[in-house]
């Protein structure tokens, strides 16, 4: 049940429709100013929070959100705007706690779902529980922008996501036998030159493929899962022994070459990968959140300022 202003409804009803047409700079201005005389109207600070996140103050709407659910600490819409906040400062493990406590208040908030959705993904990386959450939150609101938005923009993280990983297992080893070839094309033959410039040219081909793959999503960094760091590494490896043993028919050599190209395929997705585990941050996304927002602004939940 939404808690109701004890004081100065012209004021918070005022702001209401400020924040609906999306004036919030007087929107703000009207609400502190009756803030300072009524501190304890959870509707306004709640409304406040709303206000601050339009105009982009994240911090100030976590501590707007937190005032608002000290007043009511069962006020759904609160725990959505700290959230909703959090998200966007990319403090995940927070946001991801309010979000879950507003679907423990409200299980069938079609927006909190949406937002404990994006959450799951960012700190467990749990695709089949994101999509659980999004299609309770349809099976609520058959058109919620809010469920919608999370599923687009997990189509486009994973679309990156598949698309880096063919990248990490085809560059390094493309990369690695041109550059063998062209550093050994004295010492060897041209059957044994075709395992390296051939193997090398449709490693690089892949890669192109991969690059491809993933412009369809653009500002949707990958968010690499340990196995699929293990299997471009693996790929990488593979790729690149094969075609220096087929070469060289050495065993160092070829070991050589795969741990070389292991290694870097290694390296640049372990740079993506700990940058979404839990607690840290989804790869590619800023710390003031801009980038987020502008995915997730559709889940300013509008529906609170009724």
């Amino acid at each position: 049940m939404e808690p109701q202003s004890g004081h100065g409804d012209d004021a918070v009803a005022r702001a209401r429709e400020l924040v609906l047409a999306e004036q919030f700079e007087p929107a703000i201005a009207l609400l502190r100013k009756h803030l300072t005389t009524h501190p304890d109207d959870g509707v306004a600070w709640r409304r406040l929070a709303g206000a601050l996140i339009g105009l982009g103050h994240h911090p100030s709407a976590v501590k707007a959100a937190g005032r608002a659910i000290e007043a009511n600490p069962e006020d759904v819409a609160a725990y959505r705007y700290r959230a909703l906040a959090r998200h966007l400062l990319t403090r995940d493990r927070e946001s991801y706690a309010d979000a879950k406590r507003a679907v423990e208040l409200a299980p069938n908030d079609h927006e909190a779902l949406s937002l404990l959705a994006w959450n799951v993904l960012r700190v467990d990386r749990d695709a089949a529980r994101l999509k659980e959450l999004v299609q309770r939150a349809l099976t609520v609101n058959p058109s919620s922008p809010a469920a919608r938005g999370a599923v687009r923009g997990y189509r486009r993280i994973h679309r990156r996501t598949m698309a880096a990983a063919v990248l990490l297992a085809a560059l390094p080893p493309g990369v690695m036998l041109l550059f063998r070839w062209l550093v050994t094309v004295d010492t060897l033959s041209s059957d044994d030159a075709r395992w390296v410039i051939w193997a090398g040219v449709v490693a690089l081909a892949a890669s192109f493929v991969g690059t491809l793959l993933g412009r369809p999503a653009p500002g949707a960094l990958p968010l690499l899962t340990l196995p699929q760091v293990v299997a471009t590494m693996s790929a990488a490896g593979i790729i690149a022994a094969g075609a220096g043993y087929g070469a060289t028919r050495g065993v160092l050599a070829a070991a050589a070459l795969g741990l070389a190209s292991a290694a870097i395929s290694g390296f640049f997705a372990f740079s993506l990968y700990p940058r979404g585990a839990r607690g840290g941050r989804v790869p590619g996304e800023s710390t003031n959140g801009r980038r987020s927002s502008s995915r997730m602004r559709h889940a300013r939940p509008e529906t609170d300022l009724s």
